[in-house]
């Protein structure tokens, strides 16, 4: 076994201890755990379903041609080459052309440079790459990240561009007025097109080579930290740069987006020449940079030390990953279910609308309809008050959706400023696309006004940015046969109707969960329409599907398949209630909702 592969399985094992060791119930514990690496351990080609090779002069003014044979693995590394070559450029245009990479005549030297664009990409974490540059004269290696979703030429964006999209430099080293440095940078976007805003460390190469005389002609170990409040650039231990993500906020053109809250892919480069290379040293090409590994881990939580109300999960093919949302407006992600990376905050409210600046996020909901990702969720501004009911001051709450192009966020408002009535509580929206093809609000009523709440519907515009006519409502709280309020008599229902979330069993028969208490035991139960659609009628199954003290469920299917009910625990634990996102199998190939064993410890 060589030193790579047992640190890996050191890391493995050291993981699997501290994930195994029990935590106090308000302490998630979190271990950085090996979530993605490239080793590079067998001579021959890189691996081209990971590593996408750019092609052609791309950025910078840059001498190199760019092109993948001049990348490979041997000796346990990845060696990116630069080399002397001369050829035709076939993009050569004689004359009348004003871009750069088609004025030049001919192709004076090559290189590569690999992107996980397609492959890959991560939100917050830590990477690490060990790798020896070169340093001759012209010499411009880097290690960098861009947004998910922007192509790695400067010059050509996508949904947003560069330097909108963010741009992490970990390392690049070239020549500043003619002086070797080493650079740690960041870059986003101000208000006009193209232009950066940077946050560079610039380091003199000397720094590192007074310290030891033979620096160049070893292995060094470049690190980033990435979290929700920083970016800290490492090299063998030392800190380069941090860079306070407080800063790192886009101006118009990025919409005020803070790029560095959203995924960045990886590019490993040996450019030389161009705007920052320098003058080429021909005698010391052909020119290596090999890079030992890169490996990225991330800060992962055990699903039954999170604490989460309302958990919702979608299962999302693309991207082979789990995202789970629910009260306060986070986003933790997962790709076993088990354990969980985050939480990162996607919700981003208009301070200007009636949400006001900092309002209560409850049940959000993750809905992929139509090539885009919506956010159901309750907002509440306590500073606006529409109502008093029997000596209870009711404050603005509603459901609204926010949409992203992506399932990580971050979501945003839409067009519409109001979905429900202004004056009416509302809560628990989720998502459905009725018989008759049109999408549809389902919600609650809150009982603090109606005092016996409600579920309801509206219909809401093809694109979801707003509803069209008025709710109606479906069934009411008192509809249940197992609901009872503490102390009252058995037939006296409780009030509260919660977290309404619609499903088909495959006999096509529709039924809807929601929440409600027995006594004091917060239980979920199940209804179904006698007519197939949101119109019900709507008939009360007689007992709760749910064990109590379990409530405010969904259903997925997993990557894999499989149907899972998610539902939070809502256990009284010395006066605090206890809510943990649980899991429980279901059988929906019936024609009901059957609620199988819960899924305690790993799901498998």
């Amino acid at each position: 076994m060589n030193t790579k592969h047992l640190y890996i399985a050191v890391l493995g094992l050291l993981t699997l201890c501290s994930l195994s060791l029990s935590a106090q119930p308000n302490q998630a514990s979190k271990e950085w755990t090996l979530i993605w690496s490239q080793e590079f351990d067998t001579d021959g080609p890189y691996d081209h379903a990971v590593w996408e090779a750019e092609r052609g002069f791309v950025r910078n003014h840059e001498d190199q041609w760019y092109q993948e044979d001049n990348a490979y693995q041997k000796g346990g590394c990845l060696v990116i080459e630069a080399r002397k070559e001369h050829r035709a450029n076939p993009l050569y245009t004689p004359s009348g052309n004003r871009d750069w990479r088609r004025q030049r005549e001919f192709i004076d030297y090559t290189a590569s440079s690999l992107t996980t664009r397609n492959s890959f990409s991560f939100l917050y974490g830590r990477l690490e790459v060990r790798a020896k540059i070169p340093t001759a004269g012209g010499a411009w290696p880097a290690i960098w990240l861009l947004g998910k979703g922007t192509s790695g030429n400067a010059q050509k964006g996508a949904s947003l561009p560069w330097p909108s999209c963010g741009e992490i430099d970990v390392m690049e080293y070239y020549r500043i007025d003619g002086i070797p440095h080493i650079l740690a940078n960041a870059a986003w976007g101000d208000d006009q097109p193209y232009h950066a805003v940077w946050n560079s460390a610039k380091t003199p190469f000397t720094h590192f080579t007074n310290k030891d005389a033979n620096w160049a002609d070893q292995f060094h170990l470049w690190r980033m930290d990435w979290t929700p409040q920083s970016i800290r650039i490492y090299l063998d231990d030392e800190l380069l740069n941090d860079i306070p993500m407080s800063q790192t906020v886009n101006g118009a053109i990025g919409q005020h987006i803070n790029p560095f809250t959203r995924p960045q892919y990886l590019l490993l480069n040996l450019a030389i020449g161009g705007d920052n290379g320098g003058p080429i040293d021909d005698s010391a090409l052909p020119m290596k940079y090999e890079i030992d590994y890169v490996r990225v881990y991330q800060q992962l939580t055990p699903r039954d030390q999170i604490r989460l109300s309302d958990p919702c999960i979608m299962a999302d093919s693309a991207t082979q990953t789990y995202y789970m949302t629910g009260t306060g407006g986070l986003l933790w992600t997962s790709k076993d279910l088990n354990l969980w990376a985050g939480p990162y905050r996607v919700a981003q409210t208009d301070p200007n609308s009636w949400m006001g600046a900092r309002p209560q996020i409850w049940a959000a909901e993750l809905h992929p309809y139509k090539g885009k990702y919506y956010y159901f969720a309750t907002f509440t501004n306590e500073a606006i008050k529409i109502d008093t009911v029997r000596g209870n001051v009711i404050p603005r709450r509603a459901s609204h959706v926010l949409v992203s192009d992506t399932p990580d966020g971050p979501y945003r408002p839409m067009a519409d400023a109001t979905y429900l009535p202004e004056h009416q509580p509302t809560l628990d929206g989720t998502f459905w696309v009725d018989t008759d093809g049109k999408p549809y609000m389902v919600y609650c009523g809150e009982w603090l006004q109606n005092w016996n709440g409600t579920i309801e519907k509206i219909e809401l515009k093809p694109d979801l940015s707003g509803s069209i006519g008025k709710g109606k409502v479906l069934f009411r709280a008192s509809d249940s046969p197992w609901s009872h309020e503490k102390g009252k008599r058995k037939n006296h229902p409780n009030k509260v109707t919660d977290g309404p979330y619609l499903f088909r069993t495959a006999t096509g028969r529709l039924g809807m969960l929601w929440t409600s208490w027995k006594d004091d035991l917060y239980t979920q139960g199940v209804a179904y329409s006698k007519s197939g659609t949101l119109d019900g009628p709507w008939t009360q199954e007689r007992q709760p599907i749910t064990p109590p003290n379990f409530g405010h469920g969904m259903l997925f299917r997993t990557l894999d398949g499989r149907w899972l009910m998610s539902v939070h625990s809502h256990k009284n634990v010395k006066g605090h209630y206890l809510r943990i996102p649980c899991l429980f199998e279901v059988d929906l190939s019936g024609d009901k909702l059957i609620v199988g064993k819960q899924i305690e410890g790993e799901f498998k």
